[in-house]
């Protein structure tokens, strides 16, 4: 499981066991195929998607995990001219330099995304569990269609349909299940209104854009002023949307980054995006504060001559500071923020 899902095991070993020397014969690993899910939902899948008319995919983690998770949802969302949206906090589940990328849903994400899968008839969710962070309302917009018909591909099963009711569940790796829908498609699949959603797709991208470039700080909720009374404090400290933006403009394209727990890293969800997967490292919905550094030391090890860059609140790098002193141990010229 841990293999599989990219996960951190823990082994609990009784106390007593080390204080005695036993000779224990260790058996060796299996490695288990992954599914490529079962052939009457993925052609249950195909026929949906194929009768379309607004077909919208949603990437999670699990596609960035599986080998060739990326490239077989293009393809897929390529033949549909279908806009892809991501999962909060992973928004290097698909290319951000692609026509079709929409951007990550949930807190603090792209309009974009949710404008456009607002307007779905059938959803591809891929790779994901449909965590209530990439589904919940933001800016004030309820994006989610309740109406859409919704196919859900996990590789655990017990996560298919445990947040929104499902039409399709298909238990499989994302890449395998992605080129078995691809296979079975109809040839007009996509072909319905396929110029005018291009078009909105494009616009609608444009759009956010704009509007996303001219947001520099945060409104307060109504009855707060705290926002307001930081600006006229402190008029010449950048705020974290300004700083999130120039930071985005130097940048480096490979550069792998991690985010932490807290509002100022929160505020990132809608500026970055990644020519490919496992170029950003976020916290997820557990919230382990202090994530964000030691992750990007991590990242560093794995790979040295990538740059890593980790962003971390004042309290999130209290908790992690400690890590500076393997940090200074040897070559690993981390940049956090």
């Amino acid at each position: 499981k841990a293999i599989r899902g990219s996960a951190p095991a823990q082994m609990n070993i009784p106390r007593d066991m080390w204080t005695k020397i036993i000779e224990v014969e260790l058996p060796a690993g299996v490695t288990l195929e992954r599914s490529p899910g079962g052939p009457k939902s993925v052609a249950a899948a195909a026929e949906l998607l194929s009768g379309a008319k607004f077909p919208v995919i949603l990437n999670g983690a699990g596609v960035i995990l599986s080998e060739g998770g990326v490239e077989a949802s293009k393809q897929l969302a390529e033949k549909l001219s279908a806009p892809v949206c991501c999962n909060y906090q992973h928004n290097d589940a698909f290319p951000g330099n692609h026509p079709l990328y929409a951007g990550p849903l949930g807190y603090n994400g792209s309009k974009a995304a949710m404008e456009l899968i607002s307007q779905a008839d059938v959803i591809l969710a891929l790779g994901t569990r449909l965590n209530p962070f990439s589904t919940l309302p933001a800016y004030g917009i309820n994006y989610f269609p309740s109406q859409a018909k919704l196919i859900q591909v996990d590789i655990n099963e017990a996560r298919i349909g445990l947040t929104k009711p499902v039409t399709v569940g298909i238990q499989g790796d994302a890449a395998m299940v992605a080129q078995g829908i691809l296979d079975k498609l109809a040839p007009v699949a996509g072909d319905a209104d396929r110029s005018n959603r291009e078009a909105l797709i494009k616009t609608t991208k444009a759009a956010w854009k704009l509007e996303l470039g001219s947001m520099d700080h945060e409104q307060d909720d109504v009855g707060t002023t705290w926002n307001e009374r930081s600006r006229k404090r402190h008029p010449e400290r950048m705020s974290p949307r300004i700083a999130w933006r120039s930071i985005q403009k130097v940048l480096p394209a490979d550069a792998i980054i991690s985010s932490d727990i807290g509002n100022n890293c929160a505020i990132g969800n809608a500026y970055p995006s990644f020519p490919s997967g496992r170029q950003y490292l976020a916290p997820g919905l557990f919230g382990p504060c202090g994530y964000g550094f030691p992750s990007i030391l991590g990242a560093k090890v794995g790979k040295p001559h990538v740059p890593v860059v980790g962003f971390a609140g004042d309290g999130a790098f209290g908790i992690s500071m400690n890590e500076l002193t393997a940090c200074g141990r040897n070559d690993w010229p981390a940049v956090t923020m």
